[in-house]
């Protein structure tokens, strides 16, 4: 990986935080009409694009899971018919592409859940006051996405490869 400001700010958070007993990631590149959450004790890493150096195709990030952390997700989203996927989805660059840079050793287990394309905007406001609890109980709760994500339109010229309305749109 590239060093840059986003991914020296990514482990200056690491430090600040420390290390909790398990994540959960909401990555918004896993993405369908359903609540899931992932419930195997290996994640694999899923390499959800094409046309970056062969080097990220071929990056792995062996966080273990947490199938107790995804139960007890499942507990808290009670009024939801919660998937336990055990075998298909896994740990999307949405989330391993920030973990690496802030717990680059793999060694905190990793629970993703998917964002449900069916709730309504209140409806996802409900799933993040079910789950706050978690944070008492150890829990970092990581959400990645951003409003500029068309790789497409990425200035490579760029430093940090980002157009400046788009700093201007984060600075608003």
């Amino acid at each position: 990986f590239d060093t840059n400001s986003f991914t020296q700010r990514w482990r200056e958070l690491s430090l600040t935080i420390g290390d909790p007993k398990a994540i959960l990631a909401l990555s918004a590149h896993w993405y369908v009409p359903a609540t899931a959450v992932t419930a195997m004790a290996n994640p694999r890493t899923i390499h959800d694009f094409s046309g970056f150096p062969r080097e990220l195709s071929e990056f792995e990030y062996p966080a273990p899971g947490s199938p107790a952390l995804a139960s007890r997700v499942s507990e808290l989203l009670s009024t939801q018919n919660v998937i336990q996927d055990d075998t298909q989805w896994g740990l999307d660059h949405g989330t391993w592409s920030v973990l690496a840079q802030m717990y680059p050793e793999a060694d905190i287990p990793v629970v993703q859940l998917s964002l449900n394309s069916t709730l309504a905007a209140a409806e996802h406001l409900d799933v993040g006051k079910a789950l706050h609890t978690l944070r008492r109980e150890g829990v970092l709760i990581l959400c990645s996405g951003n409003v500029v994500h068309h790789l497409g339109m990425l200035d490579r010229s760029q430093h940090d490869g980002v157009y400046d309305w788009a700093h201007r749109f984060d600075s608003e």
